[in-house]
């Protein structure tokens, strides 16, 4: 019998920092794009305006109240992804960002996972330890790699221990942080990507930069010279324009704030830096957010 080759999308909207335009742009993209079928879900306590085409679901319940999850250095909400019986837990699953731009077929991302299952997350530090983690953990125990959240790919199944660990210490952490060791104190103190990347320290991956990338590490740099010549260069360009997805990071380089940039113009976050020379970007936000 033939595998069902159906990727399962899934999004969390909370609140009111990004309107239902955000997923319904990602949606229509994936939709036009995509050369496996999908299938989209999306946790939320509102799915006023959302594509018909997305599942909502309902928070499931950790015993906490559910605003103790929010706000937290990356919403704790994502715990949820993790949660038995919540997403199927069998099917390779990608987690995107609300304020991230899609740009193409998101098949790639799966592929990552299915060459080399595990849990797969952003880049986030520069030196790739996860490549040799063993030695790490020879040389440095607790050392594990810590990866960014706002785009990942997994079998949920694989990673129930995540909810319930989060289920079981959550609460004490809230009623008496001191009764949690260092460690674990720090994780939930941290937020998700302190703790994803703890639970994944055996299986955690980072997807190759021309499938899915932060914006200021693809598109920036520390430097202005060195930002204009990458802007230039014919290969960081071919390595770019196969990105599928782009996350963006920092009040400044949200989305409303992207949607009106001029070409030429300077744009900084940190102490990164660029020349806006990204009509493919500008063109996706224009036509996400109307404007």
């Amino acid at each position: 019998m033939a595998t069902d080759p159906t990727i399962q999308i899934v999004f969390l909207k909370w609140g009111t920092k990004y309107g239902p335009e955000y997923i319904n742009g990602m949606v229509d993209t994936i939709t036009r794009t995509a050369t496996r079928p999908v299938r989209f879900l999306c946790f939320t306590e509102d799915a006023t305006g959302m594509d018909e085409r997305v599942e909502a679901r309902m928070f499931p319940d950790f015993g906490v109240p559910v605003t103790s999850m929010t706000g937290r250095r990356g919403t704790l909400l994502k715990m949820a992804f993790f949660d038995r019986g919540q997403l199927d837990p069998d099917r390779p699953t990608v987690y995107i960002d609300l304020d991230s731009s899609v740009m193409g077929d998101i098949v790639p991302l799966v592929q990552c996972l299915e060459r080399h299952r595990g849990l797969y997350l952003l880049k986030r530090h520069a030196i790739p330890h996860w490549r040799f983690r063993g030695l790490v953990r020879l040389v440095a125990p607790h050392r594990y790699y810590l990866g960014n959240t706002a785009v990942m790919a997994f079998y949920p199944g694989d990673w129930t221990q995540i909810a319930d660990g989060f289920r079981k210490d959550f609460p004490k952490y809230l009623n008496d942080p001191e009764s949690l060791d260092p460690a674990t104190r720090r994780r939930y103190l941290e937020g998700n990507e302190r703790i994803i990347s703890h639970a994944a320290k055996d299986a955690s991956r980072v997807f190759p930069t021309d499938v899915a990338v932060k914006f200021t590490q693809g598109f920036m740099s520390h430097f202005l010279w060195l930002a204009r010549l990458r802007n230039r260069l014919p290969w960081v360009k071919a390595r770019r324009s196969r990105v599928k997805v782009i996350s963006y990071h920092g009040d400044k380089l949200k989305p409303a704030n992207l949607v009106d940039v001029q070409p030429g113009e300077l744009i900084t976050y940190k102490s990164y830096k660029t020349i806006w020379d990204y009509p493919a970007l500008s063109a996706y936000w224009r036509r996400v957010l109307g404007a």
